[in-house]
This record gives structure tokens, C-alpha cells and sequence, in this order.
């Protein structure tokens, strides 16, 4: 019985390592979704995503605003695949201010590696047979 108390509590010590900072990163994302995505459209005025994603997406509320900043983030992650597709001006996202491609890059790459982890972390719970904590 002690034993179980004893792995209980590890579970519940690496669930709180894990979750707490997720929930703090979301949190977080659900702010900066809301302040920068505006913004950083602004500065691809040529690219044609933009207005593409604005039309499809502006009935969505604040999902859609959510789905416009990752896939900004995710063409200014990879700006020469997609400026060979004809999706993004190149030079524009080269001009991309710094700071805010810091910012959306740390918020969803943090978001993504702390999803991977509790991921991994819950595959590990059932190959190993552990109790669950909830």
C-alpha cells in the first residue's frame, strides 16, 4: 500500500511539472492570439494568405483568429517553401519585426513541446501498467 502511495505521488509530482506549465502556456497563447494576431498581418500587406485566411476564418471567432496566427507562425517558421508556392512575399518575411516572430514562435513551439510531453508521458502510464491519477 505504501509502495502504491508512493508512485501515486510521483505520478501526481511529474503531472503537476507537466500540466501546470501547460496550462500557464495556454493561458498565455489565448492572450497573445488575441493581441498580436492583428498586428502581425499587418506587415504582410502583399502576401495572399493573409486575406485568404481573413475570408475564411472571420466567421470562425476567436478559433479562426487562433487557426490565422498558427498558420502565420507556421509561414513564417518556413518562409521559403512557401514563398516558392506563392504564399508569402519573401522580403516581407524577411522584414518580419523579430520580436514578434520571438513571441509566436516560443508561444506554440512551448504550447507543442509541453502537448509532446504530457503525450509521452501518458503512453509511458500504460505501457507500464501505472494506476491512473485521476
Amino acid at each position: 500500500m505504501k509502495k502504491l502511495r508512493n508512485e501515486l505521488c510521483t505520478i501526481g509530482l511529474i503531472l503537476l511539472f507537466l500540466f501546470a506549465p501547460l496550462i500557464l502556456t495556454e493561458i498565455w497563447l489565448i492572450y497573445m492570439i488575441h493581441r498580436f494576431t492583428e498586428k502581425a498581418e499587418s506587415f504582410l500587406p502583399k502576401s495572399t494568405f493573409v486575406e485568404a485566411n481573413r475570408a475564411a476564418y472571420s466567421q470562425a471567432g476567436f478559433i479562426g483568429k487562433g487557426m490565422r496566427n498558427g498558420f502565420l507562425t507556421l509561414v513564417l517558421m518556413i518562409p521559403g517553401p512557401c514563398a516558392r508556392r506563392g504564399i508569402v512575399d519573401i522580403t516581407e518575411a524577411k522584414n518580419f519585426p523579430k520580436d514578434l516572430k520571438r513571441i509566436l514562435f516560443v508561444s506554440w513551439g512551448s504550447c507543442f513541446v509541453f502537448f509532446i510531453s504530457l503525450m509521452v508521458f501518458g503512453l509511458y502510464l500504460r505501457c507500464t501498467d501505472q494506476p491512473a491519477v485521476f
